[in-house]
């Protein structure tokens, strides 16, 4: 090891003396117990421990809103080959496309770390030369002019082709989280600091707790919740407007409520909604989710219905004795059609408790059932195809960490009819209108989602999930009584 090194050191130990030399020249040091090793700065292999779950995740989300209307004779043809008839409206499509794959992205990384300090050395035994990255062999060294004798020249000896290899390499192992570099002792103080920063970060967790109310309004309030009363009237809870940007042309409504203390959270923020109207819970999930992984609730019901179409058509054939009939085939093809509230959360986690939610809940409804048209269905075989209503939400979010998020506007009108009459009095032409009466109920309700995100330092009954230790079950949970059973007499 040769070199020159300049030093300016007082009163320091051995081992800082010798790392600030290693910054100098091409060296590095090793201690083994009362051994000093020092030796030249050549790749050496070290194993780094990458414990995070080997699958990886592709996660595409897509919100289609479509107001097309059918224009023109169908089937009709312009000049070119287009349609006349293409219809008017406007279509909006949102594509949320997720894909994690934390281990390739760490080998191709520290590839990438690697490659600006990498060398080149040659795979044959004889070659010593070491050559930076992207040098090419030297050329072969200049023979003398031939003599000018007529004795013919000796064919030049063939030269032995090298081939150069790199002297950096990464090895990685993702069911056993193992991850082996090949590298100077330069390039793993990168590596390592790389590596402790990847996971410190994917390591994050945030726990998202929601709930999805519905207020049926007041007379008062058909206009929708006044958000100004909220903001003046509640105690302990302040309200202010969203800070983060979402895109152009979606409007969530989307408000922050900070409590002022521990106390205050989702029951205090629903009975804020009680003076607005009756307020029905519909959903109340929890679930802890680790930083930019998608989470995906669902509570639905699947509902089956067929599409028919007839395959044959009814024949008549008239015969010597009569005539025969064959009677129309149809086939049938079952669908599957969802109900309920389904919610997916991508969170992002910042060193200062921020997290930035991208939160898509959606609530579907089954509210009618339309008939097939067709008609060779009409007749003989009704097909019954459900109508289904469906609110959604797609924004994103930045709160900090224990703030809730509210996210409203959604309202709807219902409309019930109500005949209260003499049961068979009714069906009498010109006398049935006359012994009973009819109402039309019309309600106006609005969907209100609280979001709350806090983030997860320590995920145990001892940490942050030490207020839901009380929900467990004790030791002796199963040697307790059935509440719920009678005791059985005693003999």
């Amino acid at each position: 090891i040769t070199g020159t090194v300049t030093l300016n050191a007082i009163d320091q130990t051995l081992p800082q003396l010798l790392s600030r030399i290693a910054k100098q020249i091409d060296m590095r040091y090793e201690m083994d117990g009362p051994n000093l090793f020092v030796m030249r700065d050549t790749p050496f292999l070290r194993t780094y421990k990458v414990e995070y779950v080997s699958a990886s995740r592709n996660v595409k989300m897509q919100s289609t809103s479509s107001t097309q209307f059918a224009g023109g004779a169908a089937g009709s043809i312009a000049a070119g080959g287009t349609g006349a008839g293409q219809g008017t409206g406007s279509t909006a499509i949102v594509d949320v496309v997720s894909n994690n794959q934390l281990w390739e992205a760490i080998v191709q990384n520290v590839k990438d770390i690697l490659r600006e300090t990498d060398k080149v050395i040659p795979r044959t035994a004889s070659a010593a030369a070491v050559l930076p990255a992207g040098a090419t062999a030297p050329p072969a060294a200049a023979t003398s002019p031939a003599p000018t004798s007529a004795a013919p020249a000796a064919a030049p000896a063939p030269q032995q082709a090298i081939e150069f290899i790199e002297q950096a390499s990464v090895i990685g192992n993702r069911e056993s989280g193992v991850l082996i570099v090949r590298a100077t002792s330069r390039q793993h103080e990168k590596v390592q600091e790389f590596l402790d920063q990847v996971l410190a970060n994917v390591k994050r967790q945030v726990l998202i707790e929601a709930t999805i109310a519905e207020v049926q309004l007041n007379n008062q309030y058909q206009r929708g919740i006044d958000w100004s009363r909220v903001r003046r009237g509640a105690s302990g809870i302040s309200l202010f407007g969203n800070r983060a940007g979402t895109p152009a042309g979606i409007d969530t409504n989307a408000f922050i409520i900070d409590a002022a203390t521990a106390s205050v959270g989702f029951q205090a923020t629903i009975r804020l909604l009680e003076s607005f109207g009756d307020v029905r819970v519909l959903s109340s999930p929890k679930l802890s989710v680790l930083n930019n992984q998608t989470a995906l609730l669902r509570v639905t019901r699947d509902i089956v219905y067929f599409t028919i179409t007839p395959s044959t058509t009814p024949i008549t054939v008239a015969g010597g004795s009569g005539n025969l009939s064959i009677q129309q085939a149809f086939t049938t093809t079952p669908n599957v059609a969802a109900e309920g509230f389904m919610m997916s959360v991508l969170p992002q986690i910042n060193d200062a408790d921020t997290v930035v939610l991208n939160v898509r809940p959606t609530i579907r409804r089954r509210v009618a059932f339309a008939t097939d048209p067709n008609p060779a269905l009409t007749a003989s075989v009704p097909n019954l195809i459900p109508v289904f209503e469906t609110r959604e939400l797609d924004s994103i979010l930045r709160i900090q960490s224990g703030q809730i998020a509210v996210l409203g506007g959604l309202m709807q009108d219902s409309v019930t009819n109500i005949d209260d009459t003499i049961p068979g009095v009714r069906d009498i032409p010109g006398v049935g209108a006359l012994f009973g009466q009819r109402k039309d109920l019309n309600q106006k309700t609005e969907l209100v989602i609280f979001l709350r995100a806090s983030v997860i330092r320590e995920a145990s009954l001892e940490g942050d999930y030490r207020r839901y230790r009380d929900l467990l079950p004790d030791e002796d949970y199963f040697l307790k009584p059935n509440p719920g059973r009678a005791e059985r007499p005693e003999q």
